[in-house]
């Protein structure tokens, strides 16, 4: 394994963690433990050499995270991973391991709804951001939809409850209630409509930044022009997205407002970011691997 100073911040505060590591060889169980030991914060690490004896582990206790190997003896990891899903009503956070690259394997570990996917050899640091993940999403944010259309909010908070994150969603029809509502909670994120009647996004954007300037925006629309798209940036949104846009689209744009790294199953994006320009001044678009 390589290792590398570029590790997220340990958390001395973090809730207590119980970690499952399944794989048959002893140095990978070792190296991860070894990542794990880098956190201040309480965990306990239980190790499993073989599919069978980590569904032994499962039966009797719950856990967390779940790091496991693909090719293991007895049962396949894939499988450990189908009964951690099937049979818990709130199953772990799923790092599938191997030394394959298959696409196949990739795709298989995205219908079982696995998180990330670490190919051997992997860093300290990817074991870190595994973990940093973990507590990201496993914590409540809250969340604004704005949209004139009571049809279209309702669409996206589908969408939204559907992506990785767990969100506390409030709507709002109108830009000026908007900011009312902003007045009074500290939105972490808001999908912010950008043709509405009264105030339009790009005006609504302002004085919600204006509220709290640590409000991440993500200004949504069906038209994607490049003057739509420059006033939104102008007016300090972090993202674009397209209507209609999938769950997908969703977990991208939050895993970058939330500085989280996008893991390696992630689907591709059709989000556009502001921070990303082509060499002649357009706009591209950044797509999650």
């Amino acid at each position: 394994m390589h290792l590398s100073d570029d590790l997220p911040p340990a958390k001395a505060s973090a809730r207590p963690l119980r970690i499952l590591v399944v794989d048959d060889s002893v140095v990978i169980r070792g190296t991860i433990r070894a990542a794990l030991d880098k956190l201040d914060r309480p965990l306990t690490v239980i190790e499993a050499a073989a599919g069978d004896e980590a569904l032994a582990i499962m039966r009797q206790s719950q856990v967390n995270m779940i790091f496991c190997d693909i090719q293991l003896p007895g049962i396949s990891g894939l499988e450990a991973l189908a009964y951690a899903f099937a049979t818990q009503e709130h199953p772990p956070f799923m790092v599938l391991m191997s030394s394959l690259d298959a696409g196949a394997v990739r795709e298989v570990g995205r219908k079982l709804r696995v998180y990330e996917f670490l190919q051997k050899p992997f860093r300290t640091s990817d074991v870190l951001n595994a973990v940093a993940a973990y507590d990201r999403l496993s914590t409540l944010s809250n969340a604004l939809v704005v949209d004139d259309s009571s049809t279209a909010r309702k669409l996206m908070r589908r969408i939204l409850e559907r992506s990785q994150f767990r969100l506390d969603i409030q709507e709002a029809e109108s830009g000026a209630e908007a900011v009312k509502l902003a007045s009074v909670t500290d939105f972490e994120v808001i999908f912010l409509d950008a043709n509405m009647p009264g105030m339009n996004g790009p005006e609504t954007a302002g004085h919600l930044l204006r509220a709290n300037a640590r409000t991440q925006i993500v200004m949504v629309s069906t038209e994607q022009q490049l003057e739509l798209i420059r006033s939104s940036q102008y007016a300090g949104a972090f993202a674009f997205l397209t209507k209609p846009f999938q769950s997908s689209d969703v977990n991208a744009v939050l895993h970058s407002a939330f500085s989280i790294r996008a893991p390696s199953l992630a689907l591709p994006t059709h989000a556009i970011f502001s921070d990303v320009e082509s060499a002649n001044g357009g706009v591209e678009r950044r797509a999650t691997p």
